[in-house]
């Protein structure tokens, strides 16, 4: 157990021979010992060393026994040939080990390799030998590297060359994360698609679809699809290109990911069935760079009753993300009929598609039935992404499930909501960012407020026209009322228009932490606005918290945790 010491030498070689298992990840390593003699070792964990960049020949050959092979976040080149000898070897750790470019067609002489991971690394094609790692039941592999001249020259013309994928028909895990630019995909991407859909196992997968029908095809002809065992996925649908400098943070990218089912919807025009599918059984949704959509709601209420985390930028067409007034809840309920009726009698004979349209009668029958007692449909409670039970409910409930809202870059954005707000709508709702939405003037309304039960996080940059964070009218009454009950974060930046932060209302009573910058009209505060006996700090630009007016006085208590910004 030698992990994490900033160990800059390996352990003598002798204490190597009686152990089963080594644990030196994340040390300062350079360099390995020749060829240590481990007749019991199982398991050894080098990843994190990234100073390590070569591995001795002749080093594995005295490994029989190892099953479990960590060498993730080095920085190795290629593999010894020694490695291929380890007949025992189940799981091989490859990821982020950005100068790994090839791997051996030798691979597939590691029979009873279970798990590979080449997820992070610069690879830029499977060899055909995979195919022989016939039990292999997880594979991670990203094709991301940056095609240059000299690496074009290297590679060959097909990334994943036909066969390999239904030759691992015992995949339960499959991720494959491609460079949008890559051409070779786009040309192999079809047949892979349909190879992906004889695996019989798979519960987990991670593709580029750069085409909707792409999607189609998938759902047509995935049994894991009609059936649902996917219980996790992450589809990127829309050609993209990669950027140098992406708008969407690292750390958002990853929220979108950590859920169990997300589709990044991405340069996209209109709204296309397929995609409405996909969101209907999705908890996370990306919507980035879209070209005509006016609202968030035109993808289907309905659709989004499992989302929890949504993250939308770049869509200059959106006006609001949420109408309210929208039926779209009932549409996508008829639309999943009408997409399951054609995709059963495809290519049935005219008899068949008679028969077809007498049974979306009865669909149509049954889907004015579930309008009229507003029945929805559930996920189980393990969170797996079967349907078993419906319910009648009185009131249609919008996004009662999101957690996470993420807004940046909204050109025409005026605002987050539109319509009647029914109880327990965004009741879940943990955090809020809103970042460069220069229309953007309203983000709360009372009404909104009410529900805002458990907002934690409330972030707004660079919208220049909010003037408050709360839209209301001020009445002479004392307001007793306390809205968001569990605030205790708010940061307010790049804000010039901000002159109130809620127009008196009384709120975040758990308030820890404030944060402005260049808000130069927000000039008086309310002791109802700061009234938080948690909170701890302030941060702001010296000269602004000293003009600050405050109506009732300032408590001397805020002073003490004001903390200048250092420009």
């Amino acid at each position: 157990m030698l992990g994490g010491l900033g160990l800059t030498k390996m352990p003598k070689e002798e204490d190597w021979k009686n152990v089963k298992e080594i644990y030196l990840m994340h040390n300062e390593l350079s360099s390995l010992p020749e060829n240590p003699r481990c007749p019991m070792l199982l398991a050894l964990f080098l990843q994190g060393n990234h100073k390590l960049r070569t591995i001795p020949p002749s080093f594995f050959d005295y490994m029989p026994a190892l099953q479990i092979l960590n060498l993730s976040r080095t920085g190795i080149r290629s593999l010894p040939e020694s490695i291929f000898r380890l007949v025992n070897l189940k799981r091989l750790f490859l990821s982020y080990c950005h100068r790994f470019m090839r791997l051996s067609p030798k691979v597939g002489e590691l029979k009873q390799l279970e798990v590979l991971d080449l997820e992070g690394t610069d690879i830029m094609d499977l060899p055909k030998e995979i195919k022989e790692l016939t039990n292999l039941t997880c594979l991670e592999v990203s094709f991301y590297a940056y095609l240059s001249n000299v690496r074009r020259a290297m590679q060959s013309d097909v990334v994943v060359p036909r066969g390999i994928i239904s030759a691992l028909s015992h995949l339960e895990e499959l991720n494959m994360s491609v460079n949008p630019d890559d051409k070779r995909w786009s040309a192999c991407v079809e047949a892979i698609v349909t190879e992906v859909c004889t695996l019989q196992n798979l519960n987990t997968l991670k593709f580029y679809f750069p085409r909707v029908e792409l999607v189609r095809l998938f759902l047509l002809n995935s049994p894991m699809w009609v059936h649902p065992s996917l219980s996790n996925f992450i589809f990127t649908v829309g050609h993209h290109v990669q950027r140098t400098m992406s708008r969407l943070p690292r750390d958002v990218e990853f929220e979108l990911e950590r859920w169990e089912r997300c589709l990044k919807y991405i340069n996209g025009e209109a709204v296309p069935k397929e995609i409405k599918k996909v969101l209907h059984y999705s908890t996370a949704f990306l919507l980035e760079r879209h070209a005509t959509v006016k609202k968030l709601s035109d993808f289907g209420i309905g659709n989004m009753k499992h989302q929890k985390c949504c993250v939308v930028g770049e869509c200059n067409e959106v006006e609001v993300i949420i109408d309210a007034t929208d039926s779209h809840e009932e549409d996508s309920e008829a639309d999943a009929h009408e997409d399951d009726e054609a995709d059963a009698h495809e290519g049935d004979s005219e008899a068949d598609a008679h028969e077809g349209d007498s049974e979306a009668d009865e669909e149509d029958s049954e889907a004015d039935a579930h309008e009229k007692d507003d029945e929805v449909e559930a996920y189980r409670e393990d969170g797996s992404s079967g349907i078993v039970s419906k319910t009648s409910g009185a009131k249609k409930i919008v996004l009662g499930s999101l957690e996470y809202l993420y807004i940046y870059y909204m050109k025409n954005l005026r605002r987050i909501w539109k319509g009647p707000i029914q109880p327990k709508c965004l009741s879940l709702l943990k955090s809020l960012t809103l970042r460069t939405c220069p229309q953007l003037t309203t983000i709360f309304t009372t009404c909104l407020l009410d529900n805002l039960c458990n907002l934690e996080e409330l972030t707004v940059e660079d919208c220049p026209s909010i003037k408050t964070l709360v839209s209301c009218k001020i009445s002479g009454e004392p307001k007793t009322s306390v809205f968001l009950p569990n605030l205790k974060r708010i940061s307010l930046h790049y804000m010039p228009g901000l002159i109130s932060i809620s127009s008196g209302l009384h709120i975040a009573p758990r308030l820890e932490c404030l944060s402005f910058y260049n808000c130069p009209n927000l000039k008086h505060l309310l002791i109802e606005e700061v009234s938080s006996k948690d909170l701890k700090k302030i941060k702001g630009e010296w000269n602004w918290w000293v003009a600050l007016k405050w109506r009732c006085g300032r408590p001397s208590y805020l002073d003490d945790i004001f903390v200048p910004i250092n420009i």
